[in-house]
């Protein structure tokens, strides 16, 4: 942008030019350096025509036959350095075409502004006797022609050999260097070859051919939306029975469009530049998307299938060739259909009593590279020979990305059921045809409208809206609402309702927006809401195109969706929408804990230092889809591997959140193997780590983007890579990710067991072993190694009335006895044995909380291990054994127990991987990247352990922050699928990786205490022995019965290494937790104050307001960029100020006064100290809505 500001004179910005264009195209050197710029809109660059209606004025008075939305841009601005503006301008022009697979022409729409000789010489005038304008336009056949498309010969193998094997040699290796001219000898009328030929020679090949196992492909898919590819028949229409065909199809096959009048041959005779294609950039995402991916599986003569390389051809049952698709040529004929369908097509579930299958396959796909983008101008051809099929079917494994030719076929959902190793894609013959229109709706497309939702699930929601928009154009509050129709040949093959979005401050605060737009340069008019969109499964592929013109029509700029879980009511009702695929998720933010009445101030001296409403209200959480106008022409790169993730732990949920964020991938098969499924709720009986939230698992709706299956892991089969789950379902996988995490495991010995054991001989004899095998556990002992034991634990002590025993010292014990006294449970034992560290590793905490403890009336019983249990004639629990250091066994009454000190590796997990080979050495064994002993299979988390030659046992991965390792094995992997991706900073051979974020837990302790605490990833050490190192640095803490404990470590560089907080008030953890690893300089000179006594209230002292910068989320970007500009120099070769300062603390770490003193005046006449408060202001004020009580530019 900086390098274009100076060379595009408009009254526009830069910033507006790139934001608001649906095509930026910025043409750089090898050094990065801008050498050329074009921006493409969608509509004329001139106030003479309205945006939205430019092609009811232009067209015919220029007299643009052909010429429409969907195939025609507009090249607004234009830029390029001397002396290479000639191909700077065949190159942008050039990357258009290639890009967009639709478009045939550009337009450029000059008054009296001079074009200059790189334009003209690339566009044309269009003859008008207009002296005012002039139009000028470059075609598509110039820079991009269309490929000539015939039957094979058999001479054309000397061209398409040496392209086969370049591509992929495993066809030439079983079959031989002349399979080529075999297989285009043995054509018939079943089986067909075409080749794509430039100058003469044969650059692509396409073999298809129509014997295709329907019957196996409808096992596996769900073909219902595409009549499960046969002949439908027709039938009276019947009264619509409200089932839902499902969120990913709203029309059937019958929702073609094409008149009946329309022949096959006047189908096929449009020329290939009507073959046009919305990019299917995203397959589909929705929250019935499928889990276990599937194959399809049509067959030709028994020959296998290819997929060893990205690039490579395949033969039946897959296709694996990898090309990008764009469109052909100018467009030379529209085809008319005019009538509507008179009587839909009944269809059952199953393909019974339908006429005969309509499909045919492709077998055999290559294109050279070059000429990739123009694979679409194969699929005319392949239609005009068998002009009695409509459905074209192809497929691919699932390793294998989509490839351009896929961006126009529509990617079927797989069975739950099925098991086959590819991907089905569809594709329709009503799909060439391109006399597509969006317009606003009217009074006489409600039946059309009705017809294309009659199998809608939200088909009354939809109605309703559009009856309202027909009514009165408004919502009953006011907020404006469209209504806007896709149509073919006088046909509705899509509708959309859209109301103008009334909550953008509240999308800007709460979530990343501006992660892809630049939020200023769009007006609050420019906002939409989409909430319906239903488009006819066979026209699926024109679905980014009509978002695209609902932009447009509604000069709007921006559009979002909302996805709420099931149990949250709307006031304005939405249905899922048909293109929720092709938006992009947006991050949630986090929100700052505002001091409301302390910004409010207090009489007389009150001010509004408050931020808006929009920042402050609560709505219902959500997570936010968002589409606008750069991204309908923007590509996403699609994955089709089966990625199973087997638990639902933080390391997984961190792992799935991080593939699903990232904007230009989407992953068709992402699994989730957990017991309970999500984890929706935040039981009080267990601690929690703050990184997934209730709230926030809503806000990032994982079940939108994935299966779930719950269900258990029991075992893994590595050789034909699946894992089976313990309702006997077996789960495949290309590649399978373990982050089981460790659980409490209830296993209580039984006296007699223990006292066998302990005997030596008796120990060696297997009759005697057998004899005392082991006994179930009573129904009174449990544990909470689930969320829905956590949550039902009340209900099951209260079911045996009695004493209840909590064994163990672990933190989530502490938490279950709170819960226990909070439901009026006062006949508790604290049975805890001994440990070294104490779960706070705080005597001042621990001390209060076992004080509340006794308090309650808990009886606390300490250093005791329990070692047996013993039960009645009926098989209750009648009392444990618990054994102590020294002196006697005692046996403890009880009605029920607990268990929760240590946590272990589930046995069925355990199983799984033993029983596999996967080495496990009391930890699954993992190297620095992640990887278990087999190349597909990775593993993190509290489960896993470093290999021994690193000599760490000490540091495992439950010592780190779970979130962080996710983000990393997430990193790990996304090379694989894109390997333009920036891979993991390499380490050493034998170093480990380094975790930076600290660990966090919350919890409820006995007394109605809350207690946070933050620290630094690193083994335990006990508080005592850690702060007798003259390197631990110094501690600040207050405590009083108002507030509660409050203790800070700040290490010897004085940047906060633990927090620890204890209060029966509400703590603010958002905000206090984004104390960790600052400097104690950014909280106001803190040890100083603290020192002379001016704090006496850590608590009260955070939520003043000088302190909420600290907690805004993108403060660390701010201090990593004043980093950045502290390491300019003034002049080049000169050493910048961050080198002196660390040179100096390299030499010694503290700094004399008078070199400090020296260092401060070399900063204040550095250029660093402008840059750096230039760009603190432009921070304040860029996010004034979050903190709004910062002076600004002119008041400081």
């Amino acid at each position: 942008q900086e390098a274009m500001k100076e060379a595009v004179v408009s009254t526009q910005s830069t910033g507006n030019i790139i934001e608001k264009a649906i095509l930026s195209i910025t043409l750089t050197s090898s050094t990065g350096e801008v050498l050329g710029f074009g921006a493409f809109y969608d509509y004329p660059n001139s106030k003479a025509y309205d945006p939205k209606l430019w092609e009811h004025d232009m067209i015919p008075k220029y007299g643009l036959d052909g010429v429409t939305p969907l195939n025609s841009l507009f090249l607004h601005y234009f830029v390029a350095k001397r002396p290479y503006q000639h191909d700077i301008a065949q190159e942008i022009i050039r990357t258009v075409f290639n890009a967009c697979v639709y478009v045939q022409t550009i337009f450029i729409l000059s008054g009296t502004t001079h074009l200059g000789s790189a334009l003209l010489e690339n566009f044309s005038r269009v003859k008008h006797e207009n002296k005012e304008e002039k139009l000028f336009r470059c075609q598509r056949h110039v820079h991009v022609p269309q490929l000539h498309i015939r039957e094979a010969r058999a001479e054309d193998n000397d061209d398409l050999a040496p392209l086969f094997i370049q591509q992929n040699k495993v066809l030439s290796e079983a079959y031989g260097d002349y399979f080529l001219a075999e297989l285009i000898e043995a054509q018939d009328d079943d089986h067909k070859a075409l080749v794509a030929e430039v100058g003469g020679i044969a650059i692509g090949f396409m073999c298809v051919s129509t014997e295709v196992d329907v019957n196996l492909l409808n096992k596996c898919f769900e073909l219902k939306p595409y009549t499960f590819l046969h002949m439908a028949r027709k039938k009276e229409e019947q009264d619509d029975d409200g089932t839902s065909v499902g969120t990913d199809s709203v029309g059937e096959e019958e929702d073609i469009v094409v008149d009946e009048e329309l022949s096959r041959e006047e189908t096929l005779d449009i020329d290939s530049a009507s073959v046009v294609s919305l990019d299917r950039k995203v397959p589909s995402q929705t929250s019935l998307k499928s889990g276990v991916a599937a194959d399809a599986a049509t067959s030709s003569k028994g020959e296998v299938s290819v997929a060893e390389s990205n690039r490579s051809v395949s033969i039946p049952p897959s296709h694996v060739s990898e090309v990008q698709s764009e469109v052909a040529s100018e467009h030379k004929e529209e085809v008319e259909a005019t009538s509507a369908i008179e009587a839909p097509v009944v269809i059952p579930e199953e393909p019974i009593d339908l006429g005969e299958p309509t499909a045919f396959c492709i077998q055999l796909f290559c294109i050279d590279e070059r000429y990739e983008m123009r694979s679409i101008d194969f699929m005319a051809e392949a239609f005009k020979r068998f002009p009695d099929k409509d459905y074209c079917v192809l497929t691919i494994p699932h390793t294998i990305s989509e490839f351009p030719l896929l961006q126009i076929f529509s990617r079927c959902t797989p069975k739950p059921t099925s098991t086959l190793e590819q991907e089905l894609y569809v594709f329709h013959r009503s799909a060439l045809l391109q006399n597509i229109t969006v317009r606003f709706g009217n009074q006489n497309d409600s039946t059309g409208i009705g017809f294309i939702t009659r199998k809608y699930k939200g088909k009354s929601k939809v109605l309703a809206d559009y009856d309202q928009y027909l009514a009165a154009m408004r919502d009953s509050d006011g907020t404006p609402l469209y209504g806007i129709v896709m149509e073919c040949g006088g046909q509705i093959i899509g509708v959309a309702i859209i109301r103008a979005e009334m909550d953008t401050e509240y999308l800007r605060s709460h979530y990343g927006l501006e992660d892809f737009i630049y939020y200023t340069q769009h007006t609050p008019r420019e906002h939409g809401h989409l909430y319906h969109c239903a488009v006819a499964a066979t026209f699926s592929n024109y679905t980014k195109f009509f978002l695209r013109e609902c932009l447009r029509l509604c000069e709007m700029s921006c559009l979002y969706y909302n996805v709420y879980d099931n149990e949250t009511k709307q006031t304005k009702p939405q249905s899922t929408i048909e293109a929720l695929h092709y938006l992009v998720q947006i991050r949630p933010r986090r929100q700052i804990k505002y001091p409301v009445e302390l910004l409010k101030g207090t009489a007389p001296a009150t001010y509004d230092n408050v931020p808006i409403e929009d920042v402050l209200k609560t709505l219902p959480p959500f997570a936010l889809f968002h589409i606008n106008r750069k991204l309908t022409l923007e590509p996403k790169m699609v994955i089709n591997s089966r990625i199973v993730v087997v638990g639902a732990s933080d390391v997984s949920l961190s792992f799935l959140e991080t593939l699903i964020f990232c904007p230009h991938m989407h992953f068709n098969n992402l699994v989730l193997v957990s017991p309970e499924g999500l984890p929706l709720t935040a039981p009080s009986a267990l601690p929690s780590s703050l990184s997934y939230s209730p709230d926030y698992m809503k806000k990032i709706s994982l079940a939108t983007s994935c299966n779930i299956v719950n269900a258990k892991m029991t075992s893994i089969n590595r050789a034909e890579q699946y894992v089976e789950v313990d309702n006997g379902r077996k789960v495949q996988y290309d590649y399978l990710v373990i982050c089981t995490g460790s659980q409490f495991q209830c296993s209580l010995p039984v006296a007699e067991q223990k006292k066998l054991s302990v005997s030596s001989p008796v120990g060696r004899d297997v009759t005697a072993i057998a004899r005392v095998g082991s006994i179930g556990k009573p129904p009174q002992a449990t544990t909470l190694n689930s969320i829905e034991k956590a949550e039902g634990v009340v209900d099951w002590v209260k079911s045996y009335p009695g004493t209840c025993v909590v064994y163990g010292s672990s933190l989530t014990a502490y938490t279950t006895i709170q819960t226990l006294l909070e439901a009026g449970i006062s006949d508790i034992i604290s049975v805890q044995p001994r440990t070294p560290i104490s779960c706070f590793n705080n005597p001042t905490v621990l001390h209060t909380v076992q004080e509340a403890m006794k308090e309650a009336g808990v009886e606390i019983k300490r250093d005791l291990d329990l070692t047996g249990y013993t039960c009645d004639e009926a098989g209750n629990l009648a009392s444990v054994e618990l054994t102590p250091t020294q002196g006697a066994i005692e046996h403890l009454p009880c009605a029920t127990i607990i268990t929760l000190q240590d946590k272990v590796i589930d046995s069925n997990t355990f199983e799984g991987i033993n029983n596999s080979c996967l080495v496990f050495d009391g930890r699954l064994v993992i190297d620095t990247e992640c990887h278990t002993n087999d190349p597909v299979i990775y593993a993190a988390g509290p489960l896993t352990k470093y290999k021994r030659a690193f000599y760490c046992d000490e540091f495992t991965h439950d010592i780190y922050c779970s979130k962080e390792i996710g983000e990393r094995l997430a990193s790990i992997m996304l090379p694989i699928f894109d390997p333009s991706f920036p891979p993991v900073p390499a380490i050493e051979q034998y170093e480990l990786p380094k975790y930076v974020r600290p660990k966090q837990v919350y919890a409820r302790l006995p007394g109605g205490y809350h207690y946070l605490n933050v620290s630094k990833p690193q083994p335990l050490i006990e508080l005592q022995t850690a702060m007798m190192d003259p390197n631990y640095g110094r501690e600040l803490v207050t405590d009083n019965k108002e507030s509660g404990y409050f203790r800070l470590h700040l290490n010897q560089y004085h940047t906060v290494e633990t927090i620890t907080c204890l209060s029966k008030n509400e703590i603010e953890m958002a905000n206090i937790c984004q104390l960790y690893g600052l400097h104690q300089e950014y909280m106001n000179s803190l040890e100083e104050r603290f020192d002379g006594g001016l704090v006496s209230d850590f608590f009260q002292y955070f939520r003043e307001p000088w302190s909420l910068l600290l907690y805004h989320d993108r403060f660390s970007e701010l201090r990593e960029e004043i980093k950045e500009l502290l390491a300019q120099p003034n002049q080049p070769g000169e050493e910048s100020l961050s080198e002196k300062v660390c040179q100096l603390v390299d030499e010694d770490l503290a700094i004399e006064e008078k070199t400090r003193a020296a260092l401060f005046v070399e900063y204040d006449q550095s250029l660093a100290k402008q840059s750096i408060e230039s760009r603190l202001f432009s921070y304040l004020s860029y996010n004034k809505y979050h903190l709004p009580h910062y002076a600004g530019r002119n008041m400081a």
